[in-house]
């Protein structure tokens, strides 16, 4: 099931690490609860996925309440090591905004969480600068030193000694600074702010002709009419539909919909996601 849920990517060398980590201090009993940094890390299977997982996030690592997961974002396949890919946070029972993106790799992830802990869960890249300070204010950065002498930071110590970890400098911006870069990235906006990248290969009509289906203030969406946007609709259109449809959970219930997308989806050279699709 690992596999399927990867698809056409292998597993990153730095997630297998942790998990290894992870299944080791189980073993010695460091473990209280089985998390590792509050997180339960593994090379989840497709069903792993909730009903507002996109389509290209591959989940690895979850707190254990409210469906919340944490994946890696592929860009329809365009990410071409997991190890480069953005990392989002999905949060099933946040009907209205599930999806955020929390870190630009997964180097990045580890770090935060290991010196400024809850920052994956509460903060994303569309915080402001004055929220990241008000979470600093209550929540500062633990020190290296406060983890080689305090017992309650042991595994913290132990993370940050086996993978060299250094602490984000600057912070306060780094939010700020993640919101930046994936804007340059995006060509299309989408509902959960995350966007949606240019295929290479995909067409090259202007971005001001594309049109989309708003699904904003939408609660269910037909088969007719995905039809017949899916007619007409250029590559990077019917990514944003997807993005957007995931994101409002109008899909995962719908299976004449999921069915007629996944025949889609392999005519636009989306196997994985053409499988995932299924799953919930």
């Amino acid at each position: 099931m690992a596999k399927l849920n990867y698809g056409k990517y292998e597993i990153p060398e730095r997630l297998k690490q942790i998990i290894e980590l992870q299944q080791h201090l189980n073993e010695v009993d460091q473990l209280k609860y089985g998390d590792l940094l509050g997180y339960y890390f593994s090379d989840e299977g497709i069903s792993a996925r909730y009903l507002n997982t996109p389509l290209d996030v591959i989940p690895f690592a979850r707190p254990g309440v409210d469906g919340i997961h944490f994946g890696f974002l592929t860009d329809f396949g365009q990410v071409k090591e997991l190890q480069e890919a953005y990392i989002v946070r999905v949060s099933p029972m946040d009907f209205d905004n599930p999806v955020h993106v929390v870190a630009r790799n997964i180097e990045d992830f580890i770090s935060t969480i290991c010196f400024y802990p809850d920052s994956m869960e509460i903060l994303d890249m569309t915080s402001l600068r004055k929220e990241v300070l008000e979470f600093l204010c209550h929540n500062p950065m633990i020190p290296k030193e406060t983890m080689l002498t305090n017992q309650e930071y042991n595994i913290h110590r132990i993370v940050c000694e086996k993978f060299q970890l250094k602490p984000i400098g600057n912070f306060e911006n780094y939010f700020h600074l993640l919101h930046q870069q994936r804007g340059l990235d995006a060509i299309l906006p989408t509902l959960d702010h995350i966007g949606v990248v240019k295929k290479e290969e995909a067409t090259k009509a202007s971005l001001n002709n594309i049109i989309l289906l708003n699904l904003k203030n939408k609660d269910e969406i037909t088969l007719p009419e995905v039809k017949s946007f899916f007619e007409t609709a250029v590559y990077e259109a019917k990514l944003v539909f997807l993005r957007d449809g995931y994101s409002k959970g109008l899909i995962w219930d719908q299976e004449d919909i999921k069915l007629f997308l996944s025949e889609h989806l392999l005519l636009m050279d989306l196997p994985d996601e053409a499988e995932s699709i299924f799953y919930p």
